[in-house]
């Protein structure tokens, strides 16, 4: 039998340890951590590998060479470009004419292979797939299998909201040659995302297998570190290189060609010392590795923690939790207590210290007696993941300084044909501006032009990218979150918040530097673009009754949040015909940092106006022009729902034969119940492509953001005001007679506090708990339960779950409420 090792991958979330060396070849105890997979095969019996190549693929051919000295025998494919897993298996196709075990050569795992084996035998299928049980599985393909193992549905690395299981695809495969009948040859093509479902479409039976044993994917720098921890900790059965020396306090492995060791070294836990290494008097080691050529001066504490090759470490230096690379030397005195991860050829001085977890890039310089406060990459600070969400948030020079938003804008611009066209807009702040300059030299520098709008509303940027000309978008502003902080928003062509595909081929750009620098005669151009103001306004007027509406001369009170909408929506709603009182019009950049905190405030400030004036509706706008709030004709402020269920009504009664409507799933289910002429979709609210949604009558992305495809289908608040009076027109009623007509309905929605490891797992226990329900998987779990609807959904960010219930009737609410949180604080162990 023979194994395939998939050994090509970039390594780019594990940076800085991949600089140099590609990821299968980070040492793990002084091994890389190949080695290790090939032993586990070579000791299971399998010693025909194929090996997989992509990224720096002569440090792997140089290290194994043909196997011999490792007693298997490699044979190594490098395809010309990056096919996927599938597709780079393909390329493997003439080497594979029996059952195969595909394996990545990144992974630390202790599974029994033959009894993996033993259960693909007995299932005669085409594909097995090892299974295993994790805490975060976010990172991985969840999977669901019937009793026998057959696979009923999975999911490839989900975002929170789509996770409804912790038992995880491994990456182990065992395969029959069959399977290749399904891979194309040289293009894309991935087992979990493009293969596997063929097998599902089809009802062809494939099986997954429920591993015992230790398994991790060393995705991370964190990752690393704990499965050193875990190695070291014997929860992982691995070996260890050299002799094992029984110690007072530990176990001490010396590897062949160590210096001696002085008479009153501390070893407590596990240690292991590497060939050639070197220690001084009076050293301590708590479970520690020493790589070969390692120095450690006299009094040096080191506890979880590893030196690669050629590491000096000065006398009386403190590493917890540390992983020093090649050639990193840290002087005398030296505290890194909290943690750290130094690159290769970076050099600390004495007595410096490390004040908390830091990552440090390769070849950086510490002073001595220098306090490290910050991570030290290219610019100022390090993030594991740039985007969240289509957009880089962070402080203003400090996670985005100027240098980052040029390396920003030159790893988007060498995502883009040269010649191009983009469009940059912003809002007033100095920070916007500034970031927004600095990012210009970036995507200037590949090639790509910019079309400048300067400073606008986001919608009106969203709605010149859905015409012509640009083939991305990218917007700056005030952080919504921090109020010194700023945030950079980007779109596709067609004016979609980007994908997750285009953020990650950002960020690989971004992190491996490798921009695309072009001549000096092809650098890019900027333009400034003058008519897309009237652009905007001329297809504002063109998608509403306008005739209706000035016949109603509405009586509004506008708060726009001292935004960037004050020159577009008043006059538009005068030409309306509405009467306006405007307040926070003008750009004010104090108060616009603390919007954030006022928008309760300020809807009340607006109530009492609307109620003083006996005006029709108030209405306020965050400053981007985004979400819209809402005040009906009595002073009441409607919460979001309030909003959308009004709006969902009075869409009811303008498109009798049915309006279509897109809902996230948290959206309340009240009005479906009365109004089912109401065509309604639910489906998650992040990672929309929107503009593929033209054939619906409103999008609601969120809490107050409303889209209306007729016009467009990104969230627009100004948009949106209008529509509402038009369809409050065609009615002849006022809101507050609307929001009167609305179904009675409860709705609770809780936040659970849920370490992130354990997220997982609850959602797993929903998942079983739902078996003999009616359930929903869409966006978290949701089941059906007592004429109501019971929501378990993870926060794609933080330690949170979010429990949402609703029902008509407020008792059985709240204790549905209250007997699913004792279930969550059940499964988690609170």
């Amino acid at each position: 039998m023979k194994a395939v090792l998939m050994a090509g991958g970039f390594g780019t979330r594990i940076q800085p340890l991949t600089q140099s060396v590609p990821k299968p070849m980070v040492p793990l105890v002084n091994r890389p951590m190949m080695e290790h997979i090939v032993v586990w095969l070579r000791e299971a019996g399998i010693t025909e590998i194929v090996v997989l190549l992509y990224y720096m693929p002569e440090v792997i051919q140089e290290y194994f060479g043909d196997g011999s000295r490792f007693g298997v025998n490699l044979t190594y494919v490098l395809p010309d470009d990056d096919y996927g897993t599938a597709g780079a298996v393909k390329c493997a196709e003439r080497h594979l004419d029996s059952t195969f075990l595909l394996c990545s050569g990144d992974v630390v795992t202790d599974f029994d292979l033959a009894a993996i084996l033993a259960f693909h035998r007995t299932r005669h299928a085409p594909v097995t797939i090892t299974l295993t049980s994790v805490p975060d599985p976010l990172q991985f393909g969840v999977v669901i299998t019937d009793a026998e193992g057959r696979i009923l549905r999975f999911l490839e690395k989900p975002g929170w909201g789509e996770v409804f299981s912790d038992t995880v695809n491994t990456g182990i495969y065992v395969l029959e040659p069959e399977v290749f009948q399904r891979i194309p040859p040289g293009r894309a093509f991935d087992f979990s995302k493009d293969l596997f479902p063929t097998y599902l479409r089809d009802d062809v039976a494939i099986y997954g297998c429920k591993a015992e044993g230790y398994w991790r994917d060393v995705g991370d720098t964190d990752s690393y570190r704990e499965a050193l921890r875990d190695l070291l900790a014997g929860k992982v059965s691995l070996g260890f290189p050299g002799t094992r020396h029984a110690t007072e306090d530990g176990t001490l492995w010396v590897e062949p060609g160590a210096a001696p060791l002085p008479a009153d070294l501390t070893v407590q836990g596990c240690a292991v010392v590497g060939s050639g290494a070197r220690l001084g008097p009076g050293v301590v080691l708590d479970h520690a590795v020493i790589g070969p050529g390692a120095r450690v001066g006299a009094g040096a504490h080191l506890s979880q923690t590893t030196l690669w090759s050629g590491v000096e470490v000065g006398a009386g230096a403190v590493l917890h939790n540390v992983v020093l690379c090649d050639g990193v030397q840290v002087g005398d005195g030296v505290r890194m207590e909290k943690g750290a991860v130094v690159a290769e050829g970076t050099e600390v001085g004495d007595r410096a210290r490390f004040e908390k977890d830091l990552l440090v890039w390769p070849d950086k310089r510490v002073e001595a007696d220098s306090v490290l406060s910050a991570n030290l990459v290219w610019g100022d600070k390090w993030k594991k993941s740039v985007f969240e969400g289509g957009a880089v948030h962070g402080r203003t020079n400090v996670e985005l300084s100027p240098e980052f938003s040029a390396k920003l804008g030159a790893a988007l611009g060498s995502t883009l044909p040269r010649d191009s066209h983009i469009l940059v807009g912003r809002d007033y702040l100095k920070a916007s501006r500034m970031l927004k300059r600095a990012f210009l030299g970036g995507i200037l520098s590949t090639g790509v032009n910019v079309h400048d709008v300067k400073m606008l509303p986001v919608p009106v940027m969203r709605y010149k990218l859905t015409s012509f000309g640009e083939v991305a978008g990218v917007y700056f502003q005030q952080s919504p979150t921090e109020s010194r902080g700023a945030q950079v928003v980007f779109y596709d062509g067609d004016g979609n918040v980007i994908d997750s595909g285009l953020e990650k081929a950002i960020e690989r750009l971004f992190f491996k530097e490798n921009f695309r620098r072009v001549d000096h005669s092809e650098v890019g151009a900027i333009q400034e673009l003058q008519a897309t103001t009237q652009f905007y306004r001329e297809g504002y007027l063109r998608a509403l009754d306008v005739l209706a509406l000035q016949g109603r001369r509405y009586r509004v009170v506008l708060d726009l949040g001292n935004g960037t909408t004050g020159e577009y929506l008043p006059p538009l709603l005068n030409t309306l015909g509405c009467e306006t009182v405007v307040l926070n019009t003008y750009p004010d950049e104090r108060r616009l940092m603390r919007r954030m905190h006022e928008t309760r405030d300020a809807l009340q400030r607006v109530s009492q106006i609307v109620s003083a004036l006996n005006a029709d509706v108030g209405f306020y706008l965050t400053p981007g022009g985004q979400n819209l709030y809402v005040v009906d004709d009595r002073g009441r402020v409607f919460s979001g729902h309030d909003t959308l269920l009004c709006t969902l009504k009075l869409l009811a009664a303008a498109k009798p034969l049915g309006a279509r409507v897109f809902l996230p799933v948290t959206a309340p289910h009240a009005l479906e119940r009365v109004e089912p002429s109401l065509r309604i979709t639910r489906g998650k609210s992040s990672g929309l492509k929107t503009s593929a949604m033209h054939d619906m009558d409103l999008i609601a992305e969120a809490d107050g953001k409303y889209a209306y495809p007729v016009f467009l289908h990104g969230a627009d608040a100004m948009f949106a005001a209008a529509k509402l009076l038009e369809l409050l027109a065609r009615q002849e009623c006022p809101l507050g007679e609307v929001y009167d007509g609305l179904p009675a309905f409860a709705y609770r929605r809780r936040q659970l506090a849920c370490a992130v490891e354990r997220k997982g797992l609850a959602m797993r226990r929903m998942s079983e708990d739902s078996v003999d329900k009616e359930a929903s998987f869409i966006d978290g779990v949701q089941v059906e339960i007592e004429g109501c609807s019971v929501l378990l959904l993870p926060d794609p960010h933080g330690p949170l779950l979010h429990l949402v219930v609703e029902g008509p009737e407020p008792a059985v609410v709240n204790g549905l409420a209250a007997t699913y949180e004792a279930k969550v604080q059940l499964w988690i162990g609170s």
